[in-house]
């Protein structure tokens, strides 16, 4: 596992440039300086132009992960981010295959589920969606925790509308990933009443915390026999791209990441007491752009591996 250096420059190729609230990703330069055309005048003893100083780098804030998730709150919809527009895509087929999963081993009236890092709520909400096709009155109980307050804000106000009378929902802010700031702790998040579930959804989570402290989490939280989906920001992608967002002072708001491989995860996973479903790998693919799923910017990753996704049962 390798952690990108916090000198990384940075582009914005994760998103439409056009936004001001925008995700990027630390590859290299701004667009705006990277892509500018370059004149190159001849010179002679009567007539020399001087080459314009370059533009100055734009500012890098490096935060807390939770200061900087707060942050990105109220734009983390609409920034046009696109690995959230992947997790989208690559989650239309393998969530359904999870939940299938968790259907067909539970025996009792009562499906718990939970969404461990949930965000704005963006797959919470596919969860409350989603025909549980095996009993329609069957009573499902959704758990999303995150520690970011301004998330969950954003995150009840979406997910109200969504409840049923078989649908219950409870969203807790809580430290999701306690041994990471104590190794000694319980890694169960401090939330009263919550014990082991059925399925574990956690996407886009991994990158900011250690393989460990991960997936002792995520076992703590699922029962023997259930089954847990995880969804990351692939390694390749990762050796050169972080999350984080320009605010609205056009300053680049980052937190801690890791470029966890898939080997690695799926390592630490079984070392955690996890049996491999399935694991799927995602390139960008130019239809993907044409398509209008991406952005153009997408255009620069056609080829790399972007996404990876590992079904996991708890033995």
């Amino acid at each position: 596992m390798t952690q990108p250096s916090v000198n990384m420059t940075f582009d914005t190729s994760l998103i439409d440039t056009h936004n001001l609230n925008a995700s990027f990703s630390t590859i290299e330069s701004d667009a705006s300086e990277a892509d500018a055309p370059t004149t190159i005048k001849a010179s002679t003893q009567l007539d020399v132009t001087p080459t314009p100083p370059p533009k100055p780098s734009t500012p890098v804030q490096h935060l807390p992960t939770q200061d900087a998730y707060d942050s990105w709150a109220a734009v983390y919809d609409t920034d046009g981010n696109m690995l959230q527009a992947i997790d989208d895509v690559e989650l239309s087929t393998f969530l359904p295959e999870f939940l299938a999963s968790v259907e067909s081993s539970v025996a009792e009236e009562t499906i718990q589920l939970l969404d461990l890092g949930c965000g704005t709520g963006r797959n919470t909400s596919k969860l409350l969606s989603y025909p549980y096709v095996s009993n329609p009155e069957r009573l499902i109980e959704v758990t999303a925790l995150d520690f970011s307050a301004g998330m969950l804000d954003v995150a009840r106000e979406k997910l109200a509308p969504l409840r049923k009378d078989n649908v219950k929902l409870r969203i807790s802010q809580a430290d999701c990933f306690p041994t990471l700031g104590n190794e000694k702790a319980s890694p169960v998040p401090a939330v009263g009443g919550l014990s082991a579930v059925d399925g574990v959804v956690s996407t886009l989570v991994l990158e900011h915390v250690p393989l460990g402290d991960y997936f002792a989490t995520v076992a703590s939280l699922v029962r023997k026999g259930g089954f847990a989906l995880v969804t990351n920001m692939h390694s390749e992608m990762g050796k050169m791209s972080q999350a984080g967002f320009v605010n609205a002072e056009g300053v680049k708001v980052r937190g801690t990441s890791f470029a966890h491989t898939p080997s690695e995860t799926v390592e630490a996973a079984t070392k955690a007491g996890f049996e491999v479903v399935s694991l799927k790998e995602r390139i960008m693919r130019r239809e993907d752009v044409e398509s209008g799923r991406v952005g153009e910017r997408g255009l620069k990753w056609v080829g790399i591996h972007v996404w990876y996704g590992v079904l996991l049962r708890r033995l």
